[in-house]
């Protein structure tokens, strides 16, 4: 009995290795008919300002710094999702906030997701999602589903 993959997770943060992982789920889905979640997480509290305290002004900073990550995020994910509209290819974006291994888990459970297509690698800093090779690592160890990891 085959295997039928109906909901794929590509973790994309517009790394080579995403880019990869996002290029073998549109292989996949033209064959089993499955939606892809591109997902990305936006993650700032690895964002240390300068000095130890955090004032009022840099938490202010910071929460316009996220919110105009995820703006850019969400825009650039709808690109992609636009540009295959046509194909017969189904992508969802979403932009999900917070820590990333534990927000992409969250994710797979709470949309029944078949099958992660993860990069080995990602881009790290503030304006890129973290999704790290411990992210890709953790991802494999503790989902629910399959994990392939693209390198």
């Amino acid at each position: 009995m085959s295997k039928s993959y109906s909901n794929i997770l590509v973790p994309y943060d517009g790394s080579t290795y995403s880019q990869k992982a996002l290029r073998t789920a549109i292989e996949m889905a033209k064959s089993f008919d499955s939606v892809i979640y591109l997902a990305n997480v936006v993650d700032v509290s690895t964002v240390n300002p300068p000095g130890q305290i955090l004032s009022e002004g840099s938490r202010k900073t910071l929460e316009q710094i996220k919110n105009s990550i995820k703006t850019s995020t969400e825009s650039h994910l709808k690109e992609i999702e636009t540009s295959y509209k046509d194909s017969g290819i189904v992508i969802k974006s979403v932009v999900l906030e917070g820590d990333v291994t534990g927000k992409l888990l969250k994710f797979i459970q709470d949309n029944d997701i078949d099958l992660t297509i993860i990069g080995s690698k990602g881009r790290s800093g503030i304006s890129k999602v973290l999704t790290l090779g411990s992210t890709s690592r953790k991802i494999s160890e503790l989902a629910k589903c399959p994990v392939m990891i693209m390198h």
